[in-house]
């Protein structure tokens, strides 16, 4: 609330002080035509301002989130440049800008040009009501609290009119030096919180992939839900979790322009304030340079496995991903899958000779790379980039390896393999139930059941995504299924419960699950799984959760996102408490106290929106704010860095 409040009160005021003086001018004139006028100017600046606002916003909405999230990205920086701007002006000007208005006005009606004042009134509150509309869009888009923030901007309008009137009055006398520069320390700090912020839409948006390790833990102090984080969020853009790019962007911005708005004016601004400011900024880049080096140095959390692992790249392109190499010997192997620019092909698979998917990296944008590792066995494989103009290559390993055998290994799999049955057999069971509930016409039942039997398809998700088409059969969502083809599964089922409140015609699909869930079932135990697998798997899990959980685009109907949200992190939780022993057995604590940390960090950010009078046992996720998906976001995040160099730890 506070950072709206001083925005409208701060951009008002500049507004206020114009039209103030020219109205004051005007009527000592005893001109009502060019008063009239005047105002009539105010209001339609006023209007289109508005009217900009809401363009923005609207565009927002309609577009994906990815795209949602690059715009925000240009909304927030073109907020941070304009306020940058204006700081710097008023710094200059404030002492006598009542004086220059008053002087620009006088000579505006010596020379008899009425007109030349309504207009300077027009473009007045056109220019501060622009500014004000990008940067309270940006601030409203960072914001916990909407309402809260709108109420705040009404208020700092509000208060900034009755300044103007008394101004208009000649009732106030306002040290306009002093105002000024008390507003322009705290735009400083809402400014820096919106360039920390803007850093982090821009990697929601694919735009920046470096300096996303965490740079501190905060969560201690910025507790999500509580008013101290409201205001900390609100006032200095703290998050409980900031990454190391967020951390350096407020610093870089923060230091040198609070030095420039707090050093007296009595002094040479031109030398001292000048040296102030490069010694602030020189400060400031030390101590990025520090946390840039934290986040690199840190061998425990490194992706590197230190061993003879092999690197295989894979290049994403329109045309295909043929491998670097086409036959490799048996043993550990890194695959490398790169986007060079294509828009239509963004995941990169290793099938084994049955067809079933052994490791892959998915949603991988132009210019973006990830990776996996596994410890393959001699055999023929298949590399696949689905919707490529060749989607197939054959793959070779030869010779003796890529047999585990380190006993913790062996036990780690073990559990896995168990967790994976049992979730599979319930989720059988409860799809029994369910899809029982919609062929009676039990709607309400039917609902109460969705989200609750969806919990174990999601625990095990990359498990069932390894056989190809029973994944889209099951859990497709109606944008992933291609023309042509029928939309089955739960998302199916989904609509017509949560939107048209009906089974009709609903037999067939309910059917058609329950076929495809026990076909699932029923392969599941024929499976065999590598060490380096459970580890790809928990970050392909957190992955699914960053991908649609967080945007509410998984349940978009139901809106149970949370309860699938829960299910990925319990199955991405259990692979790493598997595997933990051998990470510790492989010198490797630091890496396993650190995930683990990071692990109990989601759980108890998650954990506040539980909701026990719910049938899923979550709140809705229409309740979550763009700051509370931004705070589950970066939590994620921070889990995932540490946890996507496990597999390369355990494949050798």
């Amino acid at each position: 609330m506070l950072p709206t409040f001083v925005i409208g009160l701060r951009e008002g005021v500049e507004a206020s002080l114009i039209v103030g003086i020219v109205a004051a001018f005007l009527s000592q004139q005893g001109n009502r035509n060019a008063l009239r006028a005047m105002w009539a100017g105010v209001a339609l600046a006023v209007a289109l301002c508005v009217g900009v606002a809401l363009v923005l916003e609207a565009v927002n909405q309609d577009l994906p989130q990815r795209q949602q999230e690059r715009l925000e990205t240009v909304v927030a920086f073109a907020a941070v440049g304009m306020v940058t701007f204006m700081i710097v002006w008023m710094r200059r000007h404030a002492a006598n800008l009542a004086g220059e208005l008053q002087q620009t006005a006088a000579h505006a009606l010596a020379s008899g040009s009425m007109w030349a004042l309504v207009g300077m009134a027009f473009f007045a509150v056109l220019r501060e009501g622009l500014e004000t509309a990008v940067f309270l869009l940006a601030a409203f888009q960072a914001s916990s609290d909407p309402a809260s923030a709108g109420l705040g901007a009404t208020l700092g309008v509000v208060v900034a009119v009755i300044i103007g009137y008394g101004i208009y009055r000649g009732g106030i006398k306002l040290n306009l030096a002093r105002f000024f520069k008390f507003t322009s320390a705290v735009l400083v700090l809402v400014a820096a919180g919106l360039v920390a912020s803007a850093l982090h839409t821009a990697h929601e948006g694919a735009w920046l992939t470096s300096g996303q390790a965490q740079a501190i833990d905060l969560s201690w102090l910025v507790v999500p839900g509580t008013v101290s984080s409201s205001l900390l969020t609100g006032i200095l853009g703290l998050q409980p979790q900031p990454v190391v790019a967020e951390v350096v962007g407020w610093l870089l911005y923060a230091v040198p322009m609070l030095t420039f708005v707090l050093w007296p004016r009595r002094t040479s601004l031109s030398r001292s304030a000048g040296r102030a400011i490069k010694g602030g900024v020189a400060a400031t880049l030390l101590v990025a340079l520090a946390l840039g080096l934290a986040a690199c140095g840190d061998d425990d959390t490194s992706a590197s496995s230190g061993g003879d692992a092999r690197t295989i790249k894979l290049t994403l392109s329109d045309q295909g991903c043929a491998p670097s190499e086409k036959s490799i010997p048996a043993g550990a192997v890194t695959f490398v899958v790169e986007n060079s620019g294509s828009a239509k092909v963004t995941e990169g698979e290793i099938l084994d000779a049955k067809g079933v998917i052994i490791g892959e990296r998915e949603n991988i944008a132009p210019g973006l790379s990830a990776d996996f590792s596994l410890n393959m066995k001699a055999g023929d494989y298949t590399v696949q980039c689905p919707n490529a103009d060749t989607e197939r290559f054959a793959f070779k390993v030869t010779g003796a390896g890529g047999t585990e055998t380190d006993p913790k290994l062996a036990t780690a799999t073990a559990i896995w393999k168990q967790f994976v049955d049992e979730n599979a057999a319930e989720l059988l069971k409860r799809t029994k139930a369910f899809t029982a509930a919609v062929k009676a016409g039990d709607v309400a039942k039917a609902r109460d059941q969705f989200a609750t039997t969806r919990l174990y398809y999601e625990r095990i998700e990359p498990v069932a995504e390894s056989f190809g088409d029973l994944d889209p059969s099951i859990d497709a969502r109606v944008n992933d299924v291609a023309s042509g083809d029928t939309w089955t599964g739960f998302h199916r089922i989904e609509r017509a419960l949560f939107v048209k409140n009906s089974t009709a015609g609903m037999a067939k699909y309910a059917d058609k699950l329950l076929a495809d869930v026990t076909k699932l079932h029923d392969e599941i135990p024929e499976l065999g799984y590598q060490a380096p697998q459970l580890a790809n798997g928990a970050v392909e899990l957190l992955n699914e959760v960053a991908k649609s959980k967080i945007t509410g685009e998984e349940d978009r109907y139901s809106h149970t996102d949370l309860s699938d949200f829960q299910g990925n992190l319990d199955g991405a939780k259990t692979a790493f408490e598997a595997l933990k022993p051998v990470l510790v057995d492989r010198k490797k604590q630091k890496l396993a106290t650190t995930i683990s940390a990071r692990f109990a960090a989601v759980e108890k950010t998650l954990a506040t929106y539980r909701r026990s009078d719910e049938p899923s046992g979550w709140a809705s996720y229409k309740e979550l704010t763009k700051a509370d998906r931004r705070t589950l976001t970066q939590a994620i995040d921070a889990l995932a860095e540490p946890l996507s160099t496990v597999a390369s730890q355990v494949s050798t």
